[in-house]
């Protein structure tokens, strides 16, 4: 069995041969088990916690874990093949738990196991899940006293009544068979605080918007270790309500190490994004955003992942910043973290109405508008070219127009240069 974990590095004639000379070297004190697990462990192999297996950097890991759950096997069929069967088990350990797959004849044998058992498992896990595929176990002598929880699961017998607070975009998801299917995901909230919700029918949200109260029922409730996450099928109903739900907030002086639900503030410096390789090879971004209470006294920072880190950000912005966890950074600082599942968004105060006439100019914040005095971030559609003279309608907030209306003057040239050398 150990040999799976080893067997890109040595043939099972050469692995076999070293567990005989660690048993030997031992004086016989060990088993054959035990020198295996040593000879595994010295070419850097060795058993992990469970908490490790969704950030695991090996394409195979072994581990010992206490079943807490059995769920028996069920037939499923394969185009042009005889029926196969899937079971599944939840493994725990004081680190975390996870859910194992055993396919066809280790799924017919999931029947011989017990509820509180303890097991050594070969498996190759899934990547960023608490998910991994059997392929090999065995009992073991192994004691674990205390484990995490196992994941719970349920549908509501009650509607769901809560507030949309963010909407991503929606994803496609290929199967192995090649089909496809499309999720979307959301964050609600309610006078509890807010959870990550998931629906495999995003045509059912196709009239709600961020901000919207809703009511759904036929939803399923997940918890694993504290977290809570909803998922919406087909079969679920929404209804738009006209009544605004409460939703837990705190000031950004407020923040505390783990969930946030809504933290509010106002940005008070924002840093340049910064691209890295992260720990799998991809590439991702990062920026800092500062955001100060509203009491001007304290803050928090605000680290944004990946494609957030496209939304424009300027100081003076009121923001909230909803879902995100808070730990402490390398200078021992609480910063709340916006990546999957969170968000971070800007709050519009009432505008003022402008017209103004300037020069557009290309800046790294966006398209802009030079007027003479001042330089204001233009949000619209349209795509003039940079040192055209254009007419500006719209409303303006905090160094933003919302352009109304935009009209091009002819090119003249002499002017153009005048202005550009009286900015030099």
């Amino acid at each position: 069995m150990h040999y799976a974990l080893v067997s890109d590095l040595l043939t099972k004639e050469a692995f076999d041969e070293r567990v005989e000379q660690k048993s030997a070297s031992l004086g016989g004190l060990v088993d054959e088990v035990t020198a295996a697990m040593m000879v595994v462990d010295e070419l850097g192999r060795s058993h992990i916690k469970i908490g490790e297996i969704p950030t695991a950097k090996t394409s195979i890991v072994s581990f010992f874990g206490k079943i807490l759950e059995i769920k028996p096997p069920r037939e499923f069929t394969r185009e042009g093949e005889p029926p196969g069967l899937v079971a599944s088990i939840v493994l725990g350990d004081p680190s975390g738990t996870v859910t194992l797959s055993l396919w066809d004849e280790r799924a017919d044998a999931a029947g011989e196991l017990e509820v509180g058992s303890v097991l050594e498992v070969i498996a190759k896990p899934r990547p960023g899940k608490k998910e991994a595929t059997c392929l090999a176990l065995r009992e073991s002598s192994v004691t674990i006293v205390e484990t995490k929880k196992p994941p719970k699961s349920e549908i509501m017998a009650a509607p769901l009544t809560v507030r949309i607070l963010a909407v991503f975009d929606m994803k496609e998801i290929v199967r192995r068979d090649g089909t496809s299917s499309f999720l979307q995901e959301f964050v609600i909230g309610d006078a509890s605080g807010t959870a990550r919700l998931v629906s495999w029918a995003p045509e059912l949200f196709a009239d709600v918007d961020a901000g919207s109260s809703v009511s759904i029922s036929g939803v399923q409730r997940k918890e694993d270790e504290g977290i809570v996450e909803y998922v919406v099928s087909d079969s679920a109903e929404i209804r738009i309500l006209a009544d605004e739900i409460p939703v837990l907030s705190k000031d950004a002086s407020e923040v505390s190490e783990g969930p946030n639900p809504v933290v509010t503030g106002i940005v008070t410096s924002v840093s340049e994004v910064r691209s890295f390789t992260t720990r799998r090879g991809t590439e991702s971004r990062v920026r800092n955003v500062s955001v100060q209470s509203s009491s001007k006294k304290s803050g928090v920072n605000v680290a944004i992942w990946g494609d957030a880190t496209d939304a424009l950000f300027l100081p003076g912005d009121s923001v909230q910043v909803i879902n995100a966890a808070a730990k402490l950074n390398r200078y021992g600082e609480l910063e709340l973290s916006v990546g999957r599942g969170s968000a971070i968004r800007m709050i519009n105060h009432p505008g003022q109405e402008i017209s103004l006439t300037g020069i557009i100019i290309p800046r790294p914040e966006g398209l802009s508008l030079d007027d003479g005095k001042e330089v204001w971030i233009l949000l619209t559609n349209e795509n003039p070219a940079p040192g055209t003279t254009v007419d500006v309608g719209g409303i303006c907030r905090n160094g933003r127009i919302e352009v109304a209306s935009l009209a091009s003057h002819p090119l003249d040239a002499g002017s153009l240069v005048h202005r550009l050398a009286s900015l030099l």
